[in-house]
Formats: structure tokens, sequence, C-alpha cells
């Protein structure tokens, strides 16, 4: 290199750092990618710098702030994000009474976030098991199993289902000292309801269940028990609050027929309050998930059944079990109708009685465990 070409580069240095000076003070001129350090010599890449900047704009990153440049309230952040409309739960406390069916208790749940119902003619399976524990040690034990299967089908239409309910239940007893009774009871009906619409707002619930309710031993007399109920449930405002007012005819021993009705209220929709006689519950939504939720609940009703028996002198006879029960329980539901549930329980207001004689039994109050799935 000549020293003319070096005095050249000397020159074109002092011109660049003159004019580095002039623009600091003056600020009148934007630096330049490369001065600012976006060029492709630079050791800060280009994108890093646009980021930066959109970030501290607060386009498209950053939550919108309140007018007065605080952050909105929370209650407004969560309520952007419910996740999922009202409801409740379905599940079946079984022999509560057993004459006493709803929709939701052989339909699949109506959460949007869980499946409404099963593509299919098939509904729901489900099996329960009830224990009433003797009240003392030469007292009555019962043991309860229920098994159902629902079937749907349009009649005509699928917005007014035609449901099959075909149930077997079967009572286990543990003898009491004071009273010789059979030692299994049978309970086997075919329950039919339909569901008409009657204009937007009114539904009805119509269903009838011919039954065979025996010990199946010789001698037994007229097996052969009719069931069915009749109710209208009015949407006052829907998914909030329903009204229900009807019959059940329970055809027992004790009465014939039995008003039903009550109010249907779900405040919001981690709450659900069915305060309908015959079958009452209250029920809080404790946690939900992808596919499931979780539910607990204070459930009441009566129990207990009418059989066709025979003494053991083989003569023909009718027994008629009846309670009253207040239960707690737990329970998951799952997509399609699936669940499980547990509970615990107070029995009170026992009953024992035969068609052959007026005389009543009336044994102490006991405690009750039940679990139960369906699927």
């Amino acid at each position: 290199m000549t020293v003319r070409q070096l005095d050249q580069r000397l020159s074109r240095l002092r011109n660049i750092r003159s004019r580095s000076r002039e623009t600091s003070h003056s600020g009148s001129r934007r630096p330049n990618a490369r001065e600012f350090g976006c060029g492709r010599k630079s050791q800060v890449p280009c994108w890093s710098v646009i980021w930066l900047g959109l970030l501290l704009s607060g386009q498209g990153w950053a939550q919108t702030a309140h007018p007065d440049g605080r952050l909105p309230p929370i209650d407004q952040i969560t309520a952007e994000h419910v996740p999922f409309t009202n409801g409740e739960p379905s599940f079946l406390m079984a022999s509560d009474p057993p004459e006493f069916h709803l929709p939701e208790d052989v339909l699949a749940s109506p959460e949007p976030h869980l499946s409404p119902y099963k593509q299919s003619f098939f509904q729901k399976l489900s099996f329960t098991v009830t224990g009433i524990l003797p009240e003392s040690s030469d007292g009555l034990g019962i043991l309860e199993t229920e098994l159902f299967a629902a079937f749907a089908m349009p009649a005509p239409t699928t917005k007014t289902p035609l449901i099959l309910t075909p149930n077997l239940l079967v009572d286990f007893i543990d003898q009491p000292a004071y009273v010789e009774l059979p030692s299994e009871l049978y309970a086997t009906f075919l329950d039919i309801m339909w569901l008409p619409k009657f204009g937007t707002r009114t539904m009805g619930i119509l269903a009838v269940a011919p039954g065979w309710y025996s010990d199946f031993q010789d001698g037994t007399g007229d097996p052969f028990r009719l069931t069915g109920r009749a109710l209208l449930r009015y949407d006052w405002q829907p998914d909030r609050l329903q009204l229900v007012v009807g019959a059940v005819y329970t055809n027992r021993m004790t009465s014939r027929w039995i008003p039903a009705g009550g109010v249907i209220f779900n405040p919001n929709p981690d709450l659900s309050m069915d305060l309908i006689f015959p079958q009452a519950k209250i029920a809080r939504r404790t946690a939900w998930g992808l596919g499931f939720e979780h539910w607990v609940y204070l459930a009441g009703g009566f129990g207990g059944n009418d059989w066709a028996i025979a003494q053991p002198d083989g003569s023909p006879d009718k027994l008629g079990y009846l309670d009253w029960r207040i239960t707690l329980g737990w329970e998951r539901k799952m997509n399609g109708g699936a669940g499980l549930h547990f509970e615990i329980g107070y029995v009170f207001s026992r009953e024992i009685r035969f068609a052959s004689t007026p005389d009543i039994l009336y044994p102490d109050d006991t405690l009750l465990l039940r679990a139960g799935f369906a699927f």
C-alpha cells in the first residue's frame, strides 16, 4: 500500500467520525440499519430487534389495559373463560323409589363439554349395590342389587323419544330374630317411558312399568304388579328454573297413588337443586376436566317394595317393606352417561307388613352404604 492510498483512507475515517458526532448532537437523522446494529455484520440479528419492538409496543402479546391504566378486574377476566353452561348431575338412586325415574336417570348427561348422548339405540348400563346394615346383632339387614339397561328410539322423532329400561332387582335378606322372611326377593320389570313435547317449554313424562315381584317359591300368589307415572315439566326459565307436577302409581299395599311435584332450580352451573317429591337432591360440582365432572350431593327419598311370597306353611301372602332414606354421596360423571358414585346414608321410619295380618313391625333406624357404576 502506497503513502497516497493510506492518506486517502485516513481522510475517509475522519469524515465518518465527524458526521457521527454531528448526528449525536443535532438528533436530526435516524440511524440506519447498519449503524443500529442490524446489518449483516452486526452481532445482533434483525428479528430480535423487531420482536423487542413489538413486545414493548403492547400489540399482539400484551393484555388490554383498563382505561385508567389498571388491569381489568379478575371476575371480568374469568367471566370470559366460562368452561361450559348449566347442567345437573345424573345418577340413579336405586330403589328410592324404583317407581320414580326421571329422564336424566337413564339418559346421558346434557352437558355440552361431555357427550350429550350416545348415537345409538343403546344408552346406558348401570349396576348399583346398596347395603342396609342390621340395626342390631339380631336385626334386619338387606343387601339390595339393581341392574338396568336403557335403550332409546324416536317416537316419532328424536326430540320425543321412547325409552325402554329393563330392570332386575334382587334383595338378599339378613334374617331378623323377630320375624321370618324369605332369604331372597326379586323384582323384574320393563319401564316404558315416553317424553312428548307440548310447545317449546313443556315436556311430558309418561311411563308404565309392568313387572314381576316375587320370592319365586312354590305357593306364591299373584306376583304381577303394574306401576307408572305421569308428570309435566315446564321450563319457567330455561336451564335455570323448572316446575314439575304429576302423580306416581306405586300400586303398593300402603298406597296406590302418591302425588309428585316440585321445582328444579339451577342458580349456576356448579349448583343443582331438585326439590321434588318423592325423590329430592341437592348437588354441588366440585371439579371438572377433560371428559369428567365430580359432584357431591345430599339426596332423600323412600325405599322398599312389595312382593308376593309363600309363607313357611306354603300359603300365599304379600310382603311389604318401606323406609325413608337420606344419603350423602360423591359422583364422577364421564362421557356418554358413564360414571360411578358412592353414598352413605341414614335409614329411618322402617316398616314391615303382611297382607295376611294387620300387624306392622317397626325395625330400628340404621345406616346405609351404596356404590354403583354406569357406562
